[in-house]
């Protein structure tokens, strides 16, 4: 028996630790292709992530617990394993009658740890191995054998790997081998430790089985669900609108009066069409919020799948807003340093790579990361303008505390005209593009706009904003390769992507009134062709030939997929109450 400190965290790992492993087929279930389909934020997020697919969520603070979690309940297995050792290989003195008291006492986890392992496997080979795996992981004969000191734990890990290379993907033989190692390693030494870490290994080549056939099913339903977007989720939310699960009163309102707003403004409302009118008003009531930086103004409840990607525009663009500032200092600094030359473009490019090596480039949107960095910032403008202008120093004291000044009464200014200003120029800038975009995909179906909105998979363009509003539009009609251009348009593509699909799914159920409806085929244009898919609901996604279960027997003895590079891989963060996510 291990004494002392170890075994004290060992022995308290065992009172505490949770009985069943960290990865059960419980676990795993949201995997499974019926609970996919049925996957609400999935089904919305597969519209705007080429590379969309699952994996281990172990971030932020619950996922820390999670791992904590997990170590302790190996530690507890290992407290587990040395029990036995001690009970049934070793010279106890316990009395006979106390000794089965100890052994029912000593097995919480090890069966549980058997049974696991055999539900998962089950889960994942077809039909013809299901008698195999029953056989070689029957709990109940195993831990006999251990209570006899006669299971050979290398020869079952043995027939585990021949089993797994049957069936998983080729690049994960070499982990299968590693536990395979570990096991022996612990058998013959013996360590408690080295087997624990076998089984360790085993569940996370299970789970990766797991998540390689359930991204594979992604890949491959990929169309069928974005096409049944529009249909699948317009019965959802009126389930939820009928059950009083979502405030809709809420997201009306906001719509009425932008409606009223912009019916008592230009002239050019009251041209177009009741159907137009009303989707380009909530196009530009949705771009106004995004360059807001009003803390009351927010995303109607009716955005709730879209938080994320709104948050992360919203970011995006106030940065913009918040380099012209900077800009705006960097041209004073220069003047003030006497120099009237031209700016070259490569110079704000390396002022924007600098600025935005102090503030990050995070998607989390908060304007205090300007504020907080001012004197960083500071020094940054200093240093780009002295080398302009041709001086050897990087620092002059004075320089610095000006531009501290000036960024500050930009930054930190009380009066919301400051930033709301130079907002409105970015707004006349991207509105009249988005308004163009919008217009010409709102017949086009969820694939269609699928392939024409959403990037190929390759690392974004970085987003360097120019130097002065009014260079933005003169660089969009002039300078079509640029890359500042090529950040805009893709600002404008994702904008036109949330909000076609976000009008087509709530507009008939929340935005449009009941006598209104009728008007709605004003919205056609001649831009794109339309089948009527779009006005009348579309079939139910029928899924045919496929078990609820992601398992190796949809393709007979066919190993499962192997995994591709997936660069855009991430978990399913922010799920609905209804759409779990892989924690």
């Amino acid at each position: 028996m291990i004494g002392g400190q170890e075994g004290q965290v060992l022995a308290d790992a065992f009172l505490s630790a949770s009985l069943y492993p960290p990865i059960t087929k419980q676990s795993l279930s949201e995997l499974d292709i019926g609970n996919i389909i049925h996957n609400l934020k999935l089904r919305h997020d597969v519209n705007f992530d080429r590379d969309l697919s699952f994996r281990p969520n172990l971030d932020g603070a619950k996922g820390q617990e999670k791992l904590k979690a997990a170590e302790t309940y190996w530690l507890a297995l290992r407290a587990e394993l040395e029990l036995y050792t001690y009970l049934f290989q070793g010279s106890s003195s316990t009395t006979r009658t106390a000794w089965p008291k100890l052994v029912a006492a000593s097995k919480k986890r090890i069966p549980l740890m058997f049974d696991t392992i055999r539900e998962i496997l089950k889960n994942l080979v077809p039909d013809r191995d299901q008698a195999r795996v029953d056989e070689h992981l029957d709990a109940s004969i195993l831990m006999q054998q251990i209570e006899r000191g006669v299971c050979d734990l290398v020869k079952t890990s043995e027939w585990l790997a021949h089993l797994l290379k049957e069936h998983c993907a080729p690049m994960r033989d070499g982990w299968v081998d590693k536990m395979v190692d570990s096991i022996r390693t612990g058998v013959e030494k013996p360590s408690s430790e080295s087997i624990v870490c076998g089984l360790r290994e085993l569940l996370g080549i299970l789970e990766a089985m797991k998540l390689d056939v359930a991204n594979h099913q992604i890949r491959n339903l990929r169309a069928l669900l974005i096409e049944d977007t529009i249909n699948f989720e317009q019965k959802y939310h009126l389930s939820k609108i009928a059950r009083g699960r979502i405030n809709v009163e809420g997201a009306q309102q906001w719509h009425s009066f932008e409606e009223a707003m912009r019916q008592s403004a230009p002239p050019s409302y009251v041209r177009k069409g009741t159907g137009r009118a009303q989707f380009e008003t909530f196009v530009q009531s949705l771009v106004h919020i995004l360059l807001s930086n009003d803390p009351s103004k927010d995303f109607p409840e009716t955005f709730y799948l879209d938080q994320d990607r709104l948050r992360a525009l919203k970011c995006e663009l106030h940065d913009i807003v918040h380099f012209d500032f900077c800009c705006n200092v960097f041209d004073r600094l220069l003047r003030q340093m006497n120099y009237r030359g031209s700016i070259p473009h490569s110079v704000h490019q390396d002022l924007r790579s600098s600025l935005f090596a102090i503030i990050g480039e995070s998607r989390n949107y908060s304007a205090r990361q300007w504020v907080a960095n001012i004197d960083y910032v500071a020094v940054e403008l200093v240093r780009h303008a002295l080398n302009l202008c041709g001086f050897a120093r990087s620092y002059e004291a004075e320089l610095v505390q000006k531009a501290q000044g000036m960024l500050r009464a930009t930054l930190c200014s009380s009066r919301p005209s400051v930033f709301a200003d130079r907002a409105e120029i970015l707004e006349r800038t991207v509105l009249p593009e988005i308004l163009a975009y919008t217009n010409r995909h709102i017949n086009s179906s969820p694939m269609e706009m699928f392939n024409a909105l959403i990037a190929p998979s390759a690392p974004p363009p970085p987003p360097p904003p120019p130097s002065h509003m009014n260079v933005i539009v003169q660089r969009i009609a002039n300078e079509q390769n640029s890359s500042s251009s090529d950040h805009l348009i893709d600002i404008v593509h994702r904008i036109t992507h949330i909000a076609v699909l976000h009008w087509r799914i709530w507009g008939p159920i929340v935005y449009v009134l009941p006598d209104e409806k009728e008007n709605i085929s004003n919205l056609k244009t001649t831009n794109g062709p339309s089948d009527g898919r779009q006005n009348r609901p579309s079939e139910p996604l029928v899924i045919e030939n496929e078990s609820t279960t992601p398992s190796l027997s949809t393709t007979s003895s066919t190993p499962s997929p192997e995994p591709e590079p997936q660069p855009g891989t991430r978990q399913m963060a922010g799920q609905a109450p209804e759409a779990s996510t892989l924690e």
